[in-house]
């Protein structure tokens, strides 16, 4: 068996380094994760299996463990399990790598045997190296902790052998305490800060995913799309031609659908784009479902707060961990969150019937403490603590839990109400509409039935926009009279060339699409605006029709019904007297 060793950095290297272990069964894995990672101010130590990495954490104090999950004789979660018997290495963070699949069990797994967090091969080395130096600036403040803490004991213990010298030191020691015990509260409020903005980190990172498969994989698919629709009506007569190409277009919608799911999953865009309360009645309709949860959400109907983005990012957070702790421990499948505002402060109740615990056996003040561990209690306290918010609970064995999450109302924050919303949050939505229905009513317009269909589209995507415009341009009673590239840019092209409808889509830079349809639909009330964006969400429809779209269609359905839908539109807009 081979031995474990220790990587040495320079040797003119400052001493007390940290140290970080690493253990991986692969010997190339193993040196490029060292290379990686070698830095002055830690040492590195190597371990080939389990076995190897517990003969080190026997003899070493280590600040952080990166550990393979799959790895023979003992795998990464036994030896996470045996370090937890391990006084040296029990309270050591654990970074779980593996190149497996990500599926919530192993996961579960991970966290329950003790994981801070999971890396999946092949690595982000930023990422990597990001978490790595925040767990060795813990460790820092750990260590100079330990040094204060043992400054303070060495002078207890000098004053007691100095009963003589008591009185005149009394002052000197009282002052050496209160400094000592601002630097721990300060310690602490900097641990505080490092964990929350790694937290942060990690949201904008998985927004900034997000934003780049909208922008890119998902108009690449409807492009795909829309090539398609003109394949159709060319392959008409070529039975063999029309199989393919409605194969292939199902594959699209299949693909169009998975990446609508995963960036979902990665930053809900209704959270970005609609705030907090959308955010929570998209998290209790849509995501719990997958997990058969029923979710009753409440929330004032004419009033809502706009909070700054971090706030609104880790309030939703903590309700999803609170849901989640429900699904996975409440033996339950119904909750309910609450949202409630007053003058200075909101509250976001997520309460259940279900199981319970004993409040008393959950140390939520102790990171280490069994029950706060496992239902990730002590991370929400922590992360409203940092927002100057906390989190009460109240529960009992079988007789459910109220998690209370209160945040004070920062000076300056704006409120929403149904007068100054507009079109963004209140209108009510039904889950099953038609791709249109009238809202406007019978109007008269200058357009005339016969006349053709003058078009203007807007888009930020060229690609988008082209595939439009040959879909569309295969009807010979439609022309397309201009392309905008953003939300001003389709106002000032609304006012020059006076189409009779505008397809808008909704993202967009400058002024999105919602902005843009309330102003020209104020300004031109004979334009009709259909509406198109990747993910037609109830708060996005919600948004336009307020706004004075007369529709919005998703931009995978705009492939065949776009033509229908402005012929539907027209005859509302324009009805034959």
């Amino acid at each position: 068996m081979n031995r474990p060793d220790v990587i040495e950095s320079r040797p003119d290297a400052p001493p007390g380094r940290a140290k970080m272990l690493l253990v991986d069964d692969h010997p190339v894995n193993l040196m490029a994760l060292a290379e990686l990672l070698r830095r002055d101010d830690a040492e590195l130590l190597r371990a080939g299996s389990g076995a190897e990495a517990l003969e080190l954490l026997l003899v070493h104090d280590v600040a952080l463990a990166l550990i393979d999950v799959q790895m023979p004789e003992m795998d990464g979660f036994e030896l996470a399990e045996l370090m937890r018997g391990v006084e040296r290495a029990k309270y050591v963070p654990i970074i779980f790598v593996t190149a497996g699949l990500r599926d919530a069990e192993r996961r579960f797994r991970g966290y329950e045997a003790g994981a801070v967090d999971f890396l999946y091969k092949p690595i982000e080395t930023d990422i990597l190296k990001s978490k790595v130096n925040v767990f060795l600036a813990i460790d820092r403040q750990r260590r100079e902790l330990t040094r204060l803490l043992a400054e303070r004991t060495e002078a207890e213990r000098q004053a007691r052998e100095s009963e003589a010298k008591l009185q005149s030191l009394a002052s000197r020691l009282e002052r050496t305490v209160g400094e000592r015990t601002e630097e721990l509260v300060e310690s602490q409020e900097r641990l505080r800060a490092l964990a929350v903005e790694l937290n942060l980190a990690e949201q904008r990172e998985r927004a900034r995913l997000a934003t780049d498969m909208h922008d890119h994989l998902q108009q690449l698919l409807v492009l795909g799309k829309l090539k398609l629709a003109g394949g159709k009506r060319a392959s008409v007569g070529l039975p063999a031609v029309e199989k393919m190409i409605h194969e292939t277009d199902a594959i699209f919608a299949e693909a169009l659908q998975y990446t609508r799911s995963l960036v979902a999953e990665l930053s809900p865009p209704v959270l970005r784009d609609h705030g907090l309360g959308a955010g929570l009645r998209w998290l209790g309709g849509y995501y719990m479902e997958k997990y058969e949860m029923t979710v009753a959400v409440t929330m004032p109907k004419t009033v809502e707060p706009t909070l700054p983005e971090d706030q609104s990012v880790l309030l939703f957070q903590s309700v999803r961990e609170l849901l989640m702790n429900a699904w996975k421990h409440a033996g339950t499948t119904e909750t309910a969150v609450v949202l409630e505002q007053t003058d200075d402060r909101l509250r976001i109740i997520v309460s259940d019937q279900g199981a319970g615990f004993d409040l008393a056996a959950v140390a939520v003040t102790e990171p280490t403490g069994g029950l706060s561990s496992k239902f990730g209690l002590f991370s929400i306290k922590e992360r409203m603590r940092s927002l100057g918010g906390s989190l009460e609970l109240k529960s009992a064995p079988g007789e459910g839990t109220i998690a209370t999450l209160t945040l004070p109302l920062r000076s300056g924050v704006d409120v929403i109400t149904e007068k100054t919303l507009g079109a963004h949050h209140l209108a009510p939505v039904r889950k099953h509409d038609a791709p249109y229905s009238s809202h406007r009513g019978p109007q008269r317009s200058g357009l005339q039935q016969n006349a053709k269909i003058r078009v203007l589209l807007v888009d930020d995507h060229a690609m988008v926009r082209q595939g439009l415009r040959a879909v569309l341009e295969g009807y010979e009673d439609v022309q397309v009279v201009g392309e905008a590239v953003d939300g001003r840019d389709a106002v000032r092209l609304a006012e020059q060339l006076r189409p009779g409808i505008v397809v808008m889509d909704i993202n967009m830079p400058k002024m999105n699409g919602i902005e843009a349809t309330q102003e020209i639909t104020a300004r031109y009330p004979n334009i009709i605006v259909i509406g198109l964006s990747v993910n037609a969400d109830d708060d996005n429809h919600r948004a336009m029709t307020r706004a004075g779209a007369a529709t919005l269609l998703t931009k995978e359905a705009a492939v065949g019904q776009i033509y229908e839908t402005m012929l539907a539109v027209r005859r509302d807009f324009c009805p034959v007297a």
